[in-house]
């Protein structure tokens, strides 16, 4: 408030006032929001940003006071050490001005001025706020899209991962088994040549066995 002798706190540091500006003042560039570290408080605002709100928002109506409202300011500060009540103060330093020339009436209008300046700020910031907001919720909907085709993608890959497993399983089981065929098959087949050569042999025994015999009983008749 004008003429307040209360100080309007610690100054806000350098970094907080800059982003409120470019927020409140400038036109956003296409420079990428750097990513807090910490999520936001869903509590009360922190007090060095309210100064730099503050500050901000003084600075931007004060650039847009009228001679009046500053010379009113002026005989303020002037009057201060002499009339320590502000009532008081405010007063006498209408009555200088009156005396100027410069009325109560067209400090109502300066400060109807001002007053409008702050509005125009309220609504750049709201505006500015809902844009920001709008960015973020594009830009959230955009990663959500990318990550859902992302997920698709990877989802698919495993499942055609997947089937190629269970092929080449299938495979693994096919091979084995016809191994597993075979392999009985060799062993029937061993088994029925075993026989055979048992065959064999005890036939071959017993042919040679005659023969034997007989060329044995032709010897011993010719001598």
């Amino acid at each position: 408030m004008i003429g307040n002798d209360q100080t309007a706190g610690a100054r806000p540091t350098r970094r907080l006032l800059t982003s409120l500006r470019d927020v409140l003042f400038e036109n956003t560039t296409a420079v990428a929001p750097q990513v807090s570290p910490n999520p936001p408080s869903s509590g009360a605002p922190a007090a060095s940003d309210v100064d730099a709100a503050r500050a901000v928002l003084r600075a931007a109506i004060e650039a847009q006071l009228g001679p009046g409202i500053r010379e009113f300011s002026l005989q303020n500060e002037a009057l201060s050490e002499v009339l320590p009540d502000l009532a008081t103060r405010r007063s006498a330093a209408l009555r200088v001005l009156a005396l100027k020339g410069t009325t109560r009436d067209h400090l109502c209008v300066e400060l109807a001025n001002a007053l409008g300046t702050l509005t125009a700020q309220g609504d750049a910031f709201a505006r500015k706020l809902r844009e920001r907001r709008a960015a973020l919720a594009q830009s959230e909907q955009g990663e959500e899209q990318g990550c859902r085709e992302e997920l698709k993608l990877a989802e698919e890959t495993i499942a055609r991962l997947r089937a190629e497993l269970d092929a080449q399983q299938a495979l693994i089981t096919a091979v084995q088994a016809r191994r597993d065929q075979q392999r009985a098959r060799n062993e029937a087949d061993l088994g029925e040549l075993g026989l055979r050569e048992r065959a064999f042999q005890c036939a071959f025994q017993e042919v040679e066995g005659e023969y034997l015999a007989l060329r044995a009983q032709l010897s011993r008749e010719s001598s």
